[in-house]
């Protein structure tokens, strides 16, 4: 494992660990020129005992892959990716800022809302990086879209100097891929912000992550959970029925036009949202020009909002447990392979694997419930690619459902 003071690949040092999740530690490091060049960059680095797992190596690459020529100002870039004393290291844009949980929390421990002019304007920039992604093209101008599948607080990035960066593509899908990392049965992306037809098998596409834009915006402006419980099944649930409280309850100040998009971005049906993000976007900016508000005035006050909440959060004491709780990943023996939907599947219990976040920790769903399976979905085949999909078909009961010994991990709160 990688410390402070080393170099890699003689070009990059590490400064100091900037974050860690269950997949990858993220340094803050400095890459050096010629000349006494030098440049601040973060580097994400796959953990060892990740590294002997195929599946886990396949979607660090893929995310080097696919964001080398996503070239976006409301995208992390992509620099540099290194294969260094048989360890992976993504090299990447270093933003000096907080990711939007930080943000919402700062406002939340100060008892205040978070004005609705920064939110839109979050909303609106991540919208534009989202497009970018997935009207994305291949140097050879094929059309390549990328899909995110794990649109989530944490990976909106807020800088000091009021910009806003989507992040994260570690589970991102190119369709120019020739084959799919998910196996069949298995549904990529934090459970709190999947779209309803992805928790019944559907492929991600750009109308699924414009609902997670959409919950991530409903709670920036409501201040708590979309959908939350005490269990990921309650959770599950509430997905599928999809029942949004509608803002003008929560947040009156909100204009009528700005909560409309917001709640057309969450429908149900995905033929019921936008076309696209560029769409969902446009809407978002009339909503504002609406209200007679600069957009120069938003980017300077969110630009000193995001350096007030980073000097606070950096002046905040460490958990006891450090940066992250330790998650113990499986075995290199227990890779995909063994563990996936046909070990799940193999005593017929129906159930849906989920990888949350770039964590990758496994959660099962069940496939079938009485108090959801009557929740009326209109979805239709031709809204997706063809990819190949698990529908629920039996009628056992949810605590029948659950293969033995499957575990079951609470999608994290605040």
């Amino acid at each position: 494992m990688s410390q402070a003071g080393d170099r890699i690949g003689d070009r990059y040092e590490l400064v100091a660990m900037a974050g860690e999740g269950g997949m990858a530690k993220v340094w803050r490091a400095v890459m050096r020129g010629a000349a006494g060049f030098s440049r601040v960059v973060a580097i994400k680095e796959i953990k060892p005992e990740f590294g002997a797992i195929q599946s886990y190596v396949d979607m660090f690459i893929e995310e080097a892959r696919v964001g080398s020529d996503m070239a976006h100002s409301n995208i992390v870039q992509v620099y540099d990716f290194l294969d260094y004393d048989n360890t992976f290291f993504l090299v990447m844009e270093w933003v000096d800022g907080v990711d939007l949980g930080d943000f919402v929390s700062a406002f939340k421990r100060r008892d205040q809302a978070v004005p609705w002019t920064l939110v839109a304007a979050v909303g609106i920039h991540a919208l534009r990086g989202l497009g970018a992604a997935h009207t994305r093209r291949r140097p050879d101008g094929v059309e390549a879209p990328v899909i995110h599948r794990d649109v989530s607080p944490n990976n909106v990035l807020m800088s000091t100097n009021g910009q806003v960066k989507i992040t994260d593509f570690g589970l991102a899908r190119a369709r120019d891929r020739l084959y799919s990392l998910t196996a069949p049965g298995t549904v990529k992306g934090k459970l709190s912000y999947l779209a309803p037809e992805v928790t019944y098998g559907k492929p991600a596409s750009p109308q699924s992550d414009q609902f997670s834009v959409g919950g991530v915006l409903w709670e920036a402006l409501a201040g708590r959970r979309l959908f939350s419980g005490p269990s990921d099944i309650d959770i599950f649930r509430q997905i599928r029925k999809c029942e949004v409280p509608p803002l003008a309850e929560i947040r009156p100040d909100v204009p009528s036009r700005l909560a409309a998009t917001i709640h057309r971005a969450l429908a149900i049906d995905p033929a019921n949202r936008y076309a696209s993000a560029g769409a969902m976007a446009t809407e978002m900016i009339a909503a504002l020009r609406g209200e007679a508000v600069s957009s120069w005035e938003i980017e300077d006050v969110l630009a000193r909002e995001v350096s007030r909440v980073r000097a606070q959060r950096d002046r905040l004491p460490l958990p006891a447990s450090g940066l992250n709780a330790a998650w113990k990943p499986p075995a290199p023996s227990q890779e995909a392979a063994e563990t996936g939907p046909q070990r799940i599947f193999a005593n017929r219990a129906l159930a849906v694997e989920f990888v949350e976040f770039s964590d990758s920790e496994i959660t099962t769903m069940p496939e079938y419930d009485p108090d959801i399976a009557d929740t009326p979905i209109s979805i239709s085949e031709s809204d997706f690619d063809g990819e190949q999909t698990r529908r629920a078909s039996s009628t056992a009961p949810v605590h029948a459902s659950l293969a033995p010994g499957t575990k079951v991990i609470e999608d994290d709160g605040e």
